[in-house]
């Protein structure tokens, strides 16, 4: 794998906005890609990006669109004869994008997909119908409108069940509030306190009571396509999930995964992207029924996903492929992830404790000895004492997390 040997693209300043280990991947990805520095923005850094020599930090006081305009413009001011690449890694920020992009200089791109395909694969309902019109399958579900003060039927799902807002960025403010990311019910009163106390706090969205699909952490599979601006599938990578990340704000974030491949199942998720009139980065998250072996599509989120550089571990960069279209218009033939490699962004101690199958513990350690073990925060081209305090720090906070929310193995992983 490449370790930032690439000849520096001085037409090319990539502006990420983010402050977490997803926004240092995507920096490391544009070093490793264009060999330039990247610039962050955020109201505050973890350590790594703090730290870094390959990323120009700069706080900001927030971010709104009355913020990040006038910053990103005097960014591209100060480059007018450079492509500006701006990128965000969560709903919230790609939501950002969306609501900014019209008010930025003409030579300034931001990675997000347009406003109806953002809708259509947002919202989880219509993505689910999205799923069955190309032959992906989705689970058992309702749709439950919290707006208003009419009674709310019970659910027809069997108990147990899981229960998740339909439009994760309209959510975000509640979970800053307490709420969890994702609910894990086994009677109706649960369900009806949950409503209740929504719609005490404000909420008046939707939100999604799903069939609740057996299997622990490594029945979890992601998915990451890049749709260039053709409207063609120009990256494929695919993981099997290891171990999530079970803090209650954090709650389904992997950890842990080693790359995969499905051919067919990605042809129809990329087809399903291009019809919705898709570009862009799309991150889906599977879940594999080990009952039935039925592969569930759970949701789509519209951006590459906090672990993308599992994609750029196991051979392709994802942020070469969006530069090459977005700035070079070369569409060229899709680029699969092909190398198996473990990704992970806690110890190898932790994660044997958790991953139950002894062929699957079998194929970590032997990744393990072979030497294919992936973290986006290590970086040859970026340590420094003070870097290195900061990743190590991180990686044993993770044993401290886990003992306090997910203290053993389950078979929901709930």
């Amino acid at each position: 794998m490449q370790q930032g040997k690439a000849p520096a693209r001085d037409d090319i300043v990539p502006v990420v906005i983010g402050g977490d280990i997803g926004a240092y991947a995507l920096c490391r990805e544009f070093h490793e890609a264009l060999g330039v520095t990247t610039i962050a923005l955020n109201t505050g850094f973890i350590g790594a990006i703090e730290h870094s020599r390959i990323i120009d930090a700069r706080e900001v006081s927030s971010l709104e669109h009355d913020v990040i305009v006038p910053a990103v413009t005097r960014i591209a001011s100060q480059r007018p004869d450079a492509h500006v690449l701006l990128v965000g890694n969560t709903d919230q920020l790609i939501e950002l994008l969306e609501d900014v992009k019209a008010d930025l200089p003409a030579n300034v791109t931001c990675l997000c997909p347009p406003h109806d395909a953002f809708d259509a694969v947002c919202d989880k309902a219509t993505f689910s119908r999205l799923c069955r019109e190309h032959g992906l399958d989705v689970p058992q579900m309702d749709v439950v409108s919290l707006a208003g003060t009419d009674p709310i039927a019970p659910t027809q799902i069997p108990f147990p069940v899981v229960a998740k807002p339909a439009v994760s960025a309209e959510y975000y403010h509640f979970i800053v509030k307490g709420f969890k990311k994702v609910y894990y019910m086994t009677e109706q009163a649960q369900l009806d306190k949950l409503w209740a106390d929504l719609r005490e706090a404000g909420f008046a969205g939707d939100f999604l009571v799903q069939e609740l699909i057996g299997g622990d952490d490594t029945y979890m599979d992601s998915l990451t396509i890049y749709v260039g601006r053709e409207g063609k599938p120009l990256m494929l990578g695919g993981a099997q999930v290891l171990l999530e990340d079970h803090a209650p704000a954090m709650l389904g974030n992997p950890v842990a995964m080693i790359t995969r491949q499905n051919p067919e199942l990605w042809k129809r998720a990329g087809a399903m992207l291009s019809d919705a009139g898709y570009r862009g980065f799309a991150n889906f998250d599977i879940k594999r029924d080990p009952k039935t072996g039925r592969q569930l599509f759970l949701d789509c989120n519209p951006r590459i996903g906090r672990n993308s550089f599992y994609n750029l571990a196991g051979g392709v960069n994802p942020m070469e492929v969006a530069t090459l279209d977005l700035v070079d218009g070369r569409g060229e033939e899709p680029r699969v992830v092909a190398d198996t490699i473990l990704y992970t962004l806690v110890p190898i101690s932790l994660l044997r404790r958790y991953v139950r199958d002894e062929s699957l513990l079998a194929e970590v350690d032997s990744l393990v000895r072979a030497g294919k073990v992936y973290d986006p925060q290590r970086y040859d081209a970026d340590w420094g004492l003070r870097r290195r305090l900061d990743v190590d720090l991180t990686e044993k906070n993770q044993i401290r997390k886990f003992a306090k929310y997910y203290p053993e193995p389950t078979d929901t992983s709930f």
